[in-house]
């Protein structure tokens, strides 16, 4: 009897009851290969895109635990779930850290960020921006003043938050024509406001109606109607990152959720999430 006979004999013995080893190497042996297999396979799916972004920046994209959630990573989310692929929206650090990691391709994609020619250099965006951000000018209540272009702004007494940009053409107008203070955050400004010390003061209009609510100064703080600008703000993938072959299907999807509703429902759904955390 050849080897691969004898291994694969399976039979008790007639003589003595006892269980050839062949019978128990057939056995046990695909038992093993179970066992092996098992170790061998990865705890998470393969397809794991890894997405991060502002940590305050509602209802686009903020911070949650170890998440960042929003607007932006829930389009990401539903897009890239129609294709198998698992996102993961992760907590990084600071805004520099996240822009540094996809730079390295440590992250995959950004889930809201404005175009710049640097950020260009590391970055492919979607031909979509899946928002148009309106930049809002808050003052006091019942202090509303007429606001139809940047030059109504001059002699007044505005401020902001340091670090800021509201795109390179407003940027360049207040640095030559306007009296702006650069404060540490939005809310000092608010006091400031309050305290007849400034006259206005310019933020993204969501994020600075979010803080409105947080600062508990609703009845205190208002907004004009005119933003200052709208500014497009962009889901963008690292070029150093495997998903980039998907960024013509994401651009189709995202001008479709544009059309038929879904981004602007997506955006109610977060204010009034926010609204109902932070009163």
């Amino acid at each position: 009897m050849s080897l691969l006979q004898g291994l694969s004999l399976v039979h008790y013995s007639a003589l003595n009851n006892v269980v050839p080893r062949a019978s128990v190497l057939t056995r046990i042996t695909p038992i093993i290969l179970l066992w092996l297999l098992c170790l061998s396979t990865p705890v998470y799916p393969v397809d794991v895109l890894i997405a991060s972004g502002h940590v305050e920046y509602p209802p686009f994209m903020y911070r949650q635990g170890d998440k960042i959630i929003g607007v932006g990573p829930d389009l990401t989310t539903m897009i890239f779930n129609e294709l198998g692929i698992t996102v993961d929206s992760k907590y990084v650090g600071s805004w520099n850290r996240v822009q540094r990691k996809a730079e390295a391709g440590e992250i995959d994609l950004i889930v809201g960020i404005y175009k710049t020619d640097v950020r260009e250099k590391y970055l492919s965006y979607p031909d979509e921006p899946y928002v148009e951000e309106p930049v809002g000018i808050f003052v006091q209540r019942g202090n509303l003043f007429k606001f139809d272009r940047w030059q109504d702004l001059i002699g007044k007494k505005g401020g902001t938050v340091m670090g800021e940009s509201f795109g390179q053409d407003f940027d360049a107008f207040a640095l030559k024509n306007l009296k702006l203070q650069h404060l540490s955050g939005i809310t000092q400004s608010f006091k400031m406001i309050e305290r007849n010390r400034l006259d206005y003061s310019i933020y993204a209009l969501y994020p600075g109606l979010i803080k409105v609510i947080e600062a508990g100064m609703e009845n205190k703080i208002d907004q004009l109607p005119n933003p200052v600008a709208k500014l497009p703000a962009y889901q963008a993938i690292s070029k150093k990152s495997k998903y980039l072959v998907h960024l013509p299907y994401f651009n189709k999807r995202l001008i479709a959720l544009k059309a038929d509703g879904t981004v602007a429902a997506l955006i109610d759904k977060h204010m009034l999430l926010l609204r109902r955390k932070r009163r």
